[in-house]
């Protein structure tokens, strides 16, 4: 793997993860939800890298197709059921009170439109 290709990797779950962080604060805020602990941080920061890594994962396995044509529906429900099975698990294995059975699919549906697109075919 080429290191930008990293640093672009690194830098778009950094973006996510930044972006759960300030909509759970938001919502302490604006909405009176609990105030997320540092606990519940790392639950998003591991759903997220969960997410992000799965998303990596299927898109070496299955490249995400053109925008147009029915693959890329049937792509994403292919992804998402046992995206959101993952992330129930880790609900139920870390006992977190966090969306991460939201968060996990999210990221893996996501994630490759930061990566390196396939080429297409002449």
């Amino acid at each position: 793997m080429h290191p930008l290709h990293l640093l672009l990797y690194v830098r778009a779950y950094l973006k996510g993860l930044l972006g759960l962080y300030l909509f759970y604060l938001g919502g302490h805020f604006l909405l009176g939800f609990p105030f997320p602990y540092p606990r519940d941080l790392l639950h998003l920061a591991l759903g997220t890298l969960v997410g992000f890594g799965l998303g990596l994962l299927y898109h070496r396995i299955w490249p995400l197709p053109p925008k147009q044509g029915l693959e890329r529906v049937v792509r994403l429900f292919v992804l998402l059921p046992p995206a959101f099975m993952l992330g129930i698990g880790l609900v139920v294995l870390l006992q977190a009170q966090v969306a991460l059975h939201f968060i996990v699919p999210l990221l893996a549906w996501l994630t490759p439109d930061h990566g390196a697109q396939a080429r297409s075919t002449p």
